[in-house]
């Protein structure tokens, strides 16, 4: 049985996330497959995949079509997900 490329993302509660079975694969992968992957775990976000921001040591991962090997992220590496809030503005009179 091959090995299963995973990372660890911090939210309010630790997830295991499951990536691929290669190391070809996991130098493909993109921001925009990890927040894929992550929604399937935490249904309650669906809908806000332009919400969610993803930090990797002290790197904001930005761009859905970046490669998490670019940031420097490998197998079992820890992200920590944040879900952005909008608004807090001046209410409308």
């Amino acid at each position: 049985m091959g090995k299963i490329y995973q990372v660890v993302v911090q939210h309010e509660r630790m997830l295991l996330i499951d990536l691929c079975n290669t190391e070809e694969e996991m130098q493909r992968l993109t921001v925009g497959q990890l927040k894929e992957k992550i929604l399937e775990k935490l249904p309650e976000l669906e809908g806000k995949l332009t919400n969610l921001c993803l930090i990797f040591g002290d790197k904001r991962l930005i761009g859905d079509t970046s490669l998490l090997s670019e940031y420097g992220i490998q197998h079992m590496s820890s992200i920590h997900l944040i879900v952005l809030l909008l608004g807090g503005g001046p209410q409308p009179r």
